[in-house]
């Protein structure tokens, strides 16, 4: 039975690993090859393969989560300020509710927010489940090798954790690697 203190302590814990939400990844496995994506946005389809010599900032989200909202921001400012560097931002929409599950509705989202960087449709999860994905909003970095190197899970300014300065720094790091 748990008592007060141990379901403090529980609590504490998953706090506090949501609030270091920015973790190196264990293993520099190749990022997972795009598959069973049922619509692209802003894209005529997209291959991990093709992106190599490339850093790629890829996120997962849902339009209707508030952590999701407050992050765009975030990539927006990061699409307009690799601009012209070998960065690919791109979103893989994994529903978490009925609505989002509608394509419509998730253009009409993407228009709404200004987003023009890619948007993957994964209405069944796959892509999620191809990346071992646990948690909307989550930012993986991905190296010129076509390797993950990088991840948060959550907001990115949860609690003033600073993370689209960590992870900006991050994408800048990648960039500088010897191709």
């Amino acid at each position: 039975m748990w008592t007060n203190i141990g379901l403090t302590a529980l609590l504490l814990c998953f706090t506090a690993r949501f609030a270091c939400g920015q973790e190196e990844a264990e293993k520099k496995d190749p990022a997972p090859e795009f598959k069973e994506i049922d619509a692209w946005i802003n894209s005529d389809g997209l291959k991990m393969s093709d992106l190599k010599g490339r850093v790629v900032v890829l996120h997962f989200w849902a339009f209707a989560c508030i952590n999701c909202q407050r992050n765009l921001p975030h990539y927006l400012d990061w699409q307009k300020t690799f601009a012209k560097e070998k960065v690919t931002l791109i979103g893989i929409h994994t529903p978490e509710t009925g609505e989002e599950r509608e394509l419509e509705r998730l253009q009409a989202k993407v228009k709404e927010n200004k987003i023009t960087y890619p948007v993957a449709f994964d209405k069944n999860s796959t892509m999620w489940k191809a990346w071992y994905n646990q948690y909307w909003p989550s930012v993986y970095l991905v190296d010129k090798q076509g390797r993950v190197r990088y991840r948060w899970q959550g907001e990115l300014n949860w609690k003033d954790a600073g993370g689209q300065e960590i992870m900006k720094k991050k994408i800048k790091e990648l960039l500088d690697e010897k191709d």
